[in-house]
């Protein structure tokens, strides 16, 4: 009886002390043992900067609309809010935002650890399409004056002289071919351009689908107000998805930004545990998928223990660079792509000097606009608990330029106390017409600003 005893006793005793340990010291065993990043830090080069083209911006919102927001009861909201991610057309001028509603994602969005998916009956939100070339043509004043009726929180707004509806030129498309029982829940978009018609082009969209997620694909005519639900991807390699990257028609990258989805009890304490004591070198990766046969084939491509915090995506040079975006390590990985593997391989990492969210392609010089996070305590703050739709609470917004022809050396293009946009996550480039379009997560509105590119 007393040998049994000491079997149970002896490993429980083992158990017990290291469970002690791990206790009063945790760091130093997660650090050793655990992969903990132990060099992550907060970045701050661009703490308290000043404004950099920021005195030319306005605010968009666009007609009320009617969305099940809270409690299975519709209400009335205005579109053109929580636009995360931003692409640009450039042929026709037109940029794409992918756009919702703060108080559904407050209640469910999963890359925020909001697992609520019974207070609305359903989520549906929406694309944004925005004419760049429509001001041009036909508002003559200076553009620095005037902001959108209806848009609040822009230190811009008592100065607007002109309230013609036709210098602004924003449209919230339709949806074709989706079922009305399906959610559409946006995170990160790209843009995919055919060779053989000029006429059309076709979005990758993130979507956050309460049923699991996925990757959703939409074809568009340009010209029309119109998106045409093609086909979904469908996964267990796509788990936390944050951006797409498109390479064909069947295939893309993507970036899961966490280990843990969440949700469930047991997955609500893990990916709670994930936060609280990461970040950790192993916990998100960069996926390729390909779903040109009958069943679609998603791995793993970066290098193992690459990113803490992956985000943003970008495919560039004709598919033959990744540009990857790391929230904890402030940097911006360039990647060559084996064209047949599509393995990943370091070229060189981007110091940023701050977090880094989403980024996009400047024509022309192909440089890359990188939105990033000057001040990431008031970002988490303004993030987290009962704070989300506080506008109140502001945080410095700033997207970065990176200079192509100088190796992608980082260059301030627009900084802001976050009076326009405190939680800036998406940015796009017209060097034509000199226009930044910019959204956040879950603010009230976008903004167009006026530069010189």
């Amino acid at each position: 009886m007393a040998v049994n005893n000491w079997v149970w006793v002896g490993p429980l005793s083992l158990l017990v002390a290291l469970s002690g340990i791990l206790y009063a010291y945790p760091y130093p065993v997660l650090n050793l043992y655990g992969g903990r990043a132990t060099d992550a830090k907060i970045h701050t080069t661009w703490l308290h900067h000043g404004p950099v083209n920021n005195d030319k911006c306005w605010t968009n919102s666009l007609s009320t609309d009617g969305c099940i927001c809270a409690d299975h009861v519709r209400q009335t909201t205005t579109v053109g809010q929580a636009c995360e991610d931003v692409r640009i057309h450039h042929d026709s001028a037109t940029a794409f935002l992918a756009c919702g509603y703060p108080e559904t994602r407050e209640a469910f969005y999963p890359p925020m650890n909001r697992h609520d998916t019974e207070s609305a009956a359903t989520y549906h939100e929406y694309f944004v399409k925005y004419d760049i070339k429509v001001r041009n043509v036909n508002h003559k004043q200076n553009p620095s004056s005037l902001t959108i009726p209806g848009a609040e929180g822009s230190k811009l707004q008592d100065q607007q002289t002109d309230k013609n509806p036709q210098t602004d030129k924003a449209t919230k498309m339709k949806i074709e071919g989706l079922d009305s029982s399906h959610d559409l829940i946006l995170h990160g978009i790209d843009l995919y351009l055919p060779k053989d018609d000029k006429s059309k082009i076709y979005i990758f969209a993130v979507n956050h689908d309460r049923k699991g997620e996925a990757i959703v694909l939409f074809s568009h005519k340009l010209g029309t107000d119109v998106l045409t639900y093609e086909r979904e991807f469908r996964h267990p390699a796509i788990k936390t998805p944050n951006a797409v990257a498109a390479t064909s028609l069947s295939s893309f990258f993507i970036t899961n930004d966490h280990y843990f989805y969440g949700g469930g009890p047991l997955a609500t304490i893990l990916r709670s545990h994930e936060d609280h004591w990461g970040p950790w070198k192993w916990a998100t990766d960069v996926v390729y998928c390909n779903a040109s046969s009958s069943d679609i084939d998603c791995r793993t491509v970066s290098p193992p223990n690459a990113h803490p915090s992956a985000n943003g995506a970008l495919l560039v040079d004709d598919g033959k660079t990744l540009l990857i975006n790391d929230v904890v390590e402030a940097t911006t990985t360039v990647y060559d792509v084996d064209p047949d593997t599509k393995v990943l391989s370091v070229r060189k990492k981007v110091q940023l000097g701050a977090g880094a969210d989403n980024l996009s392609l400047i024509p022309g010089t192909e440089d890359i606009a990188v939105c990033i996070f000057p001040d990431v305590p008031s970002l988490i703050h303004r993030l987290s608990g009962e704070h989300l739709l506080d506008t109140n609470l502001k945080g410095e917004a700033a997207i970065l330029r990176l200079v192509k022809a100088r190796d992608y050396e980082p260059e301030l293009l627009y900084w802001d106390d976050g009076s326009l946009i405190t939680v800036l996550t998406g940015a796009a480039v017209d060097p034509k017409h000199g226009k930044i379009i910019a959204g956040g997560v879950v603010e009230r509105h976008f903004i167009v600003c006026d530069v010189n590119v």
